[in-house]
């Protein structure tokens, strides 16, 4: 009786303080342009009590004792702000906040900030690329969304040719790439040398290189999270770039209940060429839009549309060849407050890639033709009863339809796969104790074609140690339900399969220990070593019997299954002291596959394992007026396969050929790689505009770097030619803005 009478004592007095307790809660958006400010840290001072705005900017912070506090806002880039508000009984106060733009810091000036207050925060790998940065790194003809991101500690690539993201050990179908919440298949322009994505049209990105929360699924390495602007609520603006290939506009404003933002680029080299009179028969544009409807304080609208494509035409002695790419996206989304402790989320998207190959000769015609077709509906709802607690679930159903044709001759081979995927997520943040949080996760997926069923646990701790350090640990199960046939050099007509009932679903358990240090001041680090364990993953079968047929394939007539693993360290120091701005990156990492039937059954390292890999990127604010940056990157050398021998062979019309005679799959390695990119700044005023004229110079001490060996096998022994990637390249342009 005495156990029961105390029970009831502890719970009535817990539920009386919740009662009388009050609420603070709203968004936190840009001054000049109310764009919503994601991940901004907001806390009261002097305690212990803190969130990070989500993705919308909103933040809440319930059960406040009645009485007067002040409340901090800061983000990296703007002036943090101090709002002192006083709270009473039951009472539930609405405070937005708007956040100005930071000054240029000049020499000796000093930042003050305060602890991150995110303790019921967890995300394990997480990266924050911040759009201003990111133009500013110097780069081949114009910024680049994936360029930059392959400057982090984590993230390998294959070749100054390819914009793919290789993620500690993964590749890059095993990325999640999402714009405003609906996947992007093919993000790739001009053959993989360029990302879709526009960087003035962007809002935020947000990485996550592992370890990644139960509400994201359906792929094994990492997520990509890109939100596209909403559009200043205030006045109209925009802003125009002219690069060494490509022109580029975006214009954003105000509406009655709302706001909106056009973004759109096109290549210029085909018109250009016209001009000399020479024929270059290939060019690609994309487009942005996103209009929002502010409902009311408790309900926000938006939809959003993304178009690109790519398209080469190309007709010389007789030979056509006609590749035509591309991605389509809409995004519906609403956002409402059931109350100021329960936020949801609400998406309706659909995604469609398309790759058409048609090449022509003699009147004989072969093609390619592959297509994706995603429709989406998802939905999350998050829960804060209290400042130790919070709860998020939610759903996503997808629709899927995938093509892939071929034509020979005058025959046609059709294969059509379509499938429904399902998954409900749970996941719960706890502070367990003041300085110690767990969040736990469980997802559940399943996938139509083969009736597979999935379940996904996630778990991680973080341990605040002090005002500066805090240490993480995470593990979690990760299944993909889809598999990718991709080129290695270029990236055009990259094929999509799904799993059926003769391949199993990939799976990759993922193991991270991360420490980070902030001073809140000049620098932060953070370090982390993983592990990932990979089974059931695809490797393409290059050859087939003869006897089987291109019509109604199966995933195992065009895949093999196997295992692998990566594992590692990345270790990345952000700095900021005086007029030096960036960061420095470092990387140790192995990743072997091992595939039956494939190798001769033997272990390999893939094509983008890299052991060491170095990166630099500082911004050096010379004057109001001048900026310097500077990006270098070192790696050690990629295995490639060498051709060990040779050996003779009669083609069908009698003539004695000679071939290569490969070793062990990627037995050698190429040697170190090393570029050093420099760009220069100007800001000035032309016709009354601001204005920002750059000269950029690639690769400035010309290093040769290798990008594959080209083998003679006409002669013997065969001669080897070292293929290079760019060389010296400068470039220049300007943008406006209005």
């Amino acid at each position: 009786m005495r156990l029961t009478r105390a029970v009831f004592f502890f719970l009535f007095l817990a539920l009386s303080i919740q009662l009388s307790a009050g609420t603070i809660h709203g968004f936190v958006r840009e001054k000049d342009s109310k764009e919503p400010i994601i991940m901004a840290n907001v806390w009261i001072r002097d305690t212990q009590i803190g969130v990070a705005t989500n993705l919308k900017g909103y933040y809440v912070l319930p059960n406040l004792p009645p009485g007067k506090y002040d409340l901090a806002i800061s983000f990296i880039g703007f002036t943090t702000v101090i709002e002192p508000f006083t709270v009473g009984q039951n009472e539930d106060i609405e405070l937005d906040i708007l956040m100005e733009t930071e000054a240029i810091l000049t020499e000796g000036a000093e930042i003050v900030a305060e602890r991150d207050k995110r303790e019921l925060d967890i995300k394990p790998s997480q990266m924050l690329i911040q759009m201003p940065q990111l133009r500013t790194i110097p780069s081949i003809a114009e910024a680049d969304l994936f360029r930059g991101l392959q400057m982090l500690p984590g993230v390998a690539t294959l070749s100054d040719f390819s914009a793919g993201l290789y993620v500690r050990g993964g590749s890059p179908d095993q990325n999640l790439i999402l714009l405003d919440g609906i996947d992007v298949y093919n993000p790739n322009h001009m053959f993989g040398f360029f990302s879709t994505f526009n960087t003035d049209a962007i809002k935020s990105v947000e990485m996550l290189k592992g370890g990644f929360q139960s509400q994201y699924g359906g792929r094994l390495s990492s997520v990509l999270n890109v939100i596209n602007k909403e559009g200043n609520r205030d006045e109209f603006e925009g802003v125009a770039r002219l690069s060494l290939i490509s022109s580029t506009a975006t214009l954003e404003g105000p509406w009655k209940h709302g706001s909106w933002m056009l973004s759109g680029r096109r290549t210029y080299l085909d018109l250009a060429a016209k001009i000399v009179d020479f024929d270059l028969p290939y060019y690609f544009y994309d487009a942005h839009a996103k209009i929002n409807y502010d409902i009311d304080k408790k309900n926000q609208a938006s939809v959003s549309v993304y178009l690109g494509n790519d398209k080469l035409d190309l007709s010389s002695g007789g030979t056509n060849v006609g590749l035509d790419w591309g991605n389509q996206t809409f995004s519906a989304q609403w956002t409402h407050l059931f109350s100021s402790n329960l936020f949801s989320h609400f998406v309706f998207a659909g995604s469609r890639f398309s790759s058409d190959t048609q090449v022509e000769f003699d009147k004989v015609r072969f093609g390619i033709m592959n297509e994706i077709k995603d429709l989406a509906l998802k939905g999350t709802l998050t829960y804060t009863p209290n400042l130790s607690h919070s709860t998020d679930i939610g759903f996503e159903f997808k629709a899927l339809d995938f093509d892939l044709n071929y034509h020979i001759v005058d025959t046609d081979y059709i294969n059509d796969f379509d499938g429904y995927y399902f998954s409900g997520f749970a996941q719960d943040n706890f502070k367990v104790t003041p300085l110690t949080i767990l969040q736990t996760g469980l997802r559940l997926d399943h996938y139509s074609d083969g009736s597979y069923t999935r379940i996904d646990p996630r778990v991680s701790l973080k341990r605040i140690l002090t005002d500066q350090w805090d240490m993480t640990v995470s593990y979690g199960r990760y299944h993909q339900f889809l598999n990718l046939v991709q080129m290695e050099g270029f990236s055009f007509a990259d094929m999509w399969f799904p799993v059926d009932d003769t391949f199993n679903p990939g799976e990759a358990d993922h193991f991270i220990v991360g420490v980070n240090y902030d001073n809140k001041s000049t620098f932060s680090i953070n370090a982390e070593i993983y592990y990932k364990d990979y089974g059931n993953i695809a490797q393409y079968r290059e050859f087939r019997g003869q006897d089987e047929t291109l019509d109604n394939q199966t995933a195992a007539q065009n895949f093999l299954s196997g295992v692998g693993e990566a594992y590692g360290g990345d270790l990345y120091i952000r700095n900021r002291i005086g007029r030096f701005e960036g960061w420095f990156g470092y990387s140790m990492s192995w990743t072997k596959k091992q595939v039956i039937g494939y190798n001769f059954d033997y272990e390999y390292f893939p094509t983008y394992d890299r052991r060491h890999t170095i990166t630099a990127i500082q911004d050096f604010r010379m004057h109001r007026k001048w900026r310097l940056n500077l990006a270098f990157k070192y790696g050690t050398g990629q295995p490639y396969t060498e051709v060990t021998d040779q050996y003779a062979f009669i083609d069908p019309a009698g003539r004695i050929q000679r071939a290569g005679l490969e070793g062990g799959k990627n037995l050698y390695r190429l040697p170190d790689y090393h570029r050093l990119d420099i760009g220069l700044f100007y800001t000035t005023h032309m016709f009354n505009l601001p204005t920002e004229i750059f000269i950029q110079a690639v690769n400035v001490y010309n290093r040769d770097n290798v990008w594959f060996y080209a083998y003679e096998t006409s002669e013997n022994p065969p001669e080897i030619e070292k293929i290079t990637m760019i060389p010296f390249l400068p470039t220049a342009g300007f943008s406006v803005k209005f």
